[in-house]
């Protein structure tokens, strides 16, 4: 006699069949990243040991916001940070994923502190296992500086993001390009404000920019700063940053190793010495006066920029670095709007501005003379010239570059 299943019990069987043949899958581990002891920029910073290479064997964690990132291709596997306290030079051992405006917190364990070329740098982090997202669009505002100011603190100034006014590039009208792109070779340009300060800009030729022609004009530049040995780089993180459509200044280097090039001119009206180019102890061509030669020799020599029209300009302005050594007469800044060009300058009428500039006091060291007021002469026909004077008795060696003037 056959024995039929009941549907009840052939439910059940069913089901138990089902559930034995089911698999069990591991549920994915969530990576969790320590937090430990929470540090501020600043007291990260202050763990460097100068001289070292420090590696970070405990949980320390520091917050941030990114203020540089990857996207451009003018960091490779790099990111930095900010908080109140600081700024933060971040090296990964693959690309990140950051952007900026996202406010991390980056745990430190494992990673290597040490200075490169001076410059501060957290390096060796890896960025799922050091990093969490909190929150993004974070954006930071850039601080307003001069170029000076910056110079004035270089540990201070690493990693900060800054904006510069009345900026703009030495290079520019010269359909330069910020980099090589071509065969990827990072290039350096210059930038200058409006106190005749210059500081180089480094882009790598990775970036998706570097072949883009430099501005041609005065503007605003917007960047981060790094350390290089004992000088300073700004690092561009979009072109779009650099709003640089005003007019650009007339700026006189002497890179060229001359002293006339752009209409320049000079005028000896005592002795047997001359405004000169030299590189000596500098990376950069200037011009250099002195009345010595196996003594000192009376001496007046001019150095006259050729004529600017002011007739259309509102805030006119002149800046230059200076440096000098030893003793006698200060060097003498004059305008005038009634000089022909040629002549002796005897021959027109000229103001003196030195005591609205900065000199130097001496060492060799180069000072700027500061933004120096011309608006009182906006002529059609106005000349900036230079006085060296040196005695029979004594005579500083003056150093002259990066004369500019501001229309």
């Amino acid at each position: 006699m056959k024995t039929l299943l009941k549907p009840l019990s052939l439910f059940i069987i069913l089901t138990a069949l089902i559930s034995s043949c089911k698999k069990e899958f591991d549920a994915p581990t969530i990576k969790v990243v320590p937090t430990g002891d929470v540090l501020t920029i600043a007291q990260v910073r202050a763990l460097f040991q100068p001289g070292k290479i420090i590696t970070i064997t405990e949980d320390i964690s520091v917050f941030g916001v990114v203020t540089m990132d990857e996207t451009s291709g003018n960091l490779y596997k790099e990111s930095y940070i900010t908080d109140a306290t600081g700024n933060l030079y971040l090296r990964f051992i693959s690309n990140t994923g950051l952007y900026e405006g996202d406010s991390v917190r980056v745990n430190l364990k494992g990673a290597k502190m040490l200075k490169y070329n001076q410059m501060l740098q957290i390096d060796s982090l890896h960025p799922d296992n050091s990093v969490v997202k909190l929150s993004t669009q974070n954006f930071q505002t850039p601080e307003v500086v001069s170029i000076a100011s910056l110079f004035n603190d270089l540990d201070a100034a690493q990693g900060k993001l800054v904006q510069i006014d009345g900026a703009f590039f030495a290079e520019g009208g010269q359909s330069l390009s910020f980099a090589d792109g071509v065969n990827q070779e990072a290039l350096s340009r210059y930038l200058f404000d409006s106190n005749g300060d210059d500081i180089e800009v480094r882009t790598s030729g990775y970036a998706n920019f570097a072949d883009d022609i430099i501005p041609s004009g005065k503007g605003t530049f917007v960047g981060l700063v790094a350390q290089y040995n004992d000088g300073l780089q700004l690092i561009i993180r979009h072109p779009q940053e650099l709003n640089m459509t005003g007019e650009a200044p007339v700026l006189k280097t002497f890179d060229d190793q001359s002293i006339t090039s752009g209409g320049w001119s000079t005028q000896v009206v005592t002795g047997p010495f001359n405004w000169y180019t030299t590189n000596q102890g500098s990376n950069t061509h200037y011009a250099a006066l002195t009345n010595y030669d196996n003594g000192n020799t009376a001496s007046e020599v001019w150095l006259i920029s050729p004529a600017f029209d002011f007739s259309n300009s509102t805030t006119p302005s002149l800046s230059f670095k200076n440096a000098s050594n030893y003793s006698g007469p200060d060097l003498e800044v004059y305008v005038s709007t009634n000089y022909d060009g040629t002549s002796l300058p005897a021959t027109a009428t000229w103001s003196n501005l030195s005591a609205a500039a900065t000199f130097s006091a001496g060492g060799f060291e180069w000072v700027s003379s500061g933004a120096i007021d011309l608006s009182s002469y906006t002529g059609a026909n106005t000349y900036v010239a230079f006085k060296y004077t040196g005695t029979s008795s004594d005579g500083k060696t003056w150093e002259l570059d990066n004369i500019t003037i501001n229309k």
